[in-house]
């Protein structure tokens, strides 16, 4: 065997250019996989807490002095994710009880009566056509903040919320009062 068919795997070509090329082919194949791994979890939707429980829910809420705030979103809803990520992630980072129910779900959540239902039904109770919308509740499920339905402009969704925030303190505390219903 002369010096040269074991330096030279193809005619023409080394041994050692051949594993070069199925080297750089195995770490293509890693990137895209890596690559394709990344930009799927960059792109998952950002988890708001979902409704389980909307009874208890809002006894939890109101026992902070503050409204259930709970977003009608649908699934891979560009307009829903943005806010996810920013408004809603902020005010549940403040404290308040954020939650989320997704207006195509037929999974079984407990209702403000304590009764089960579901997204869909929640959603044909609350006259929710539009995703995202977003409604303030109050004890007994009673909407105390004006809804923000659609995805407004984001410089000003943020005075939205605030407004619906303030709504929503003036009538707990209305609530609170004496001679109050």
């Amino acid at each position: 065997m002369s010096m040269v068919n074991v330096f030279f795997h193809r005619e023409g070509q080394s041994r050692h250019v051949t594993l070069w090329q199925q080297f750089r082919d195995v770490l293509k194949a890693f990137i895209l996989i890596l690559l394709l791994t990344t930009m799927s979890t960059a792109w998952a939707e950002t988890p708001l807490p979902p409704v389980k429980n909307l009874q208890q829910s809002v006894e939890v809420a109101a026992a902070k002095d503050q409204p259930l705030i709970v977003m009608f979103s649908l699934p891979s809803c560009p307009f829903c994710e943005k806010l996810r990520r920013t408004e809603y992630q902020f005010l549940a980072r403040d404290g308040y009880l954020v939650q989320q129910i997704e207006i195509t779900d037929r999974a079984p959540v407990i209702g403000f009566d304590g009764k089960p239902t579901s997204g869909v039904q929640l959603a044909k109770q609350f006259g929710i056509k539009l995703a995202p919308t977003v409604l303030f509740f109050g004890p007994g499920g009673k909407e105390i903040g004006e809804r923000i339905t659609g995805a407004p402009t984001a410089d000003f969704y943020g005075a939205f919320i605030n407004q619906a925030l303030k709504e929503s303190a003036k009538a707990l505390k209305e609530r609170q009062q004496p001679g109050a219903a």
